[in-house]
């Protein structure tokens, strides 16, 4: 290897790259837009959200205010319309101006106030998935925990009428079994302090996994092709530098230039959203397993196509499903089981997982050092296949 040659490269490609406007733009500029739009959109706490609920049944007139005055944050949980038959209400529900319709039977109010069984019956509308979950667990837990206030009232009722009656050793025994009755089973919350992660990190983590699946894979392989088709391998071959030194310039403009891409979307992220990501060592040496991944994958690629538009054609097929699947855009935990292997085992995937767990949830680098070595093995397996296919394809030109 001659360091001259290799440093020669390097430079030169570091130079025509600065020189090419649209290159700029989608290795450094686009990220950016990428992150705006995303992190504008998602990147943040999502506001507590109101359910319009209609209501049938004049003689729940507690129940509807009680419900109405719920608030969040300061914002109402529900917003109430009364309407005066069944049929009207679920019309409105029907044509989308409600989320869930709440019908009071006959006598509602009666059985409750005597302390008989009551019961509602609650329509909602499934037709948008999202929405329908949203409405049925507000109105499920605001039915629960109204539920559990009355059965503890109704113990208390029960409690001053057992005592009035029985004599005091009988009411001390039936007491207890009447409020373990009523409350069955207590939950006690507590919280833990801790750093709360803002939900943009996760879109900054997600570019950065797209910069490793495009960009990388496109530098390396897309450009190895042009210097091909330049004659530039032919007039290397023909001094004392060597292709080989020459793939090694074009490995390390290309970990220079995505590493710089890495850190303009650090701190473009802490300038537009006042958060970032300053990765630890372990974090940088996961990053740079991707990349080492991602550059032998492109240039394999690359030299069995032995086409720019082939290449790109490929890169594509590959990374747009891998973006989705391997959980570098969206939550893991959306994703349906059958795509679970990508996010666990496909190493772009494995490495920003941990990447995330490490540097937005803090998780102890014991927990994810040990997916280190395989993940390095995999990736120099990769390349070092990748670098066989490129001596081939380099004796071909000969």
């Amino acid at each position: 290897m001659k360091v001259r040659a290799v440093k020669g490269i390097l430079v030169k490609d570091l130079r025509e790259i600065g020189r090419e406007k649209m290159t700029v733009f989608w290795i450094i500029v686009f990220p950016m837009m990428w992150l705006l739009v995303m992190g504008g959109i998602w990147g943040h706490t999502s506001p507590p959200v109101t359910v319009k609920v209609g209501v049938v049944g004049g003689d729940a007139g507690s129940v509807i205010v009680y419900m109405s005055n719920i608030t969040i944050d300061g914002r109402h949980l529900f917003k109430v319309e009364e309407f005066g038959s069944a049929g009207k209400a679920l019309s409105a529900l029907k044509s989308g101006k409600l989320d869930a319709v709440i019908v009071f039977p006959k006598g509602f109010g009666e059985n409750l106030s005597s302390g008989l069984p009551a019961n509602v019956i609650v329509y909602y509308d499934e037709s948008d998935p999202q929405e329908y979950q949203i409405a049925k667990g507000a109105i499920e837990g605001f039915f629960s925990g109204f539920s559990r206030e009355l059965a503890v009232r109704r113990a208390g009722n029960l409690t001053a009428v057992v005592e009035r009656l029985l004599p005091g050793k009988a009411s001390k025994r039936l007491t207890p079994l009447i409020w373990g009755t009523a409350n069955p089973l207590t939950v006690e919350e507590k919280a833990v302090s801790g750093e709360k992660s803002k939900p943009v990190l996760f879109f900054l983590a997600g570019v950065m996994g797209i910069q490793f699946l495009f960009a990388t894979m496109s530098l390396i392989g897309n450009g190895t092709l042009r210097e091909i088709e330049k004659g530039t391998l032919r007039r290397i071959a023909a001094s004392p530098a060597t292709a080989w030194d020459f793939l090694l310039g074009k490995l390390l403009s290309t970990t220079v230039v995505i590493f710089g891409s890495i850190v303009a979307l650090i701190i473009f992220s802490r300038v537009a959203f006042g958060a970032t990501i300053v990765p630890s060592p372990l974090g940088w040496a996961l990053l740079l397993t991707a990349g080492a991944f991602s550059m032998g994958l492109g240039l394999a690629i690359a030299m069995l196509t032995r086409s720019i538009r082939a290449t790109s054609a490929a890169i594509n097929l590959v990374s747009w499903p891998i973006m989705f699947l391997a959980g570098i855009v969206v939550p893991p935990s959306t994703l349906p089981s059958w795509a679970m292997p990508f996010v666990n085992y496909f190493p772009i995937g494995r490495a920003l997982k941990d990447f995330r767990l490490l540097e937005i949830y803090h998780v102890s680098p014991g927990s994810v050092v040990g997916d280190l070595l395989p993940l390095a093995a995999v990736s120099l397996g990769t390349l070092a296949v990748a670098v066989a296919v490129y001596g081939w394809a380099v004796k071909r030109l000969e």
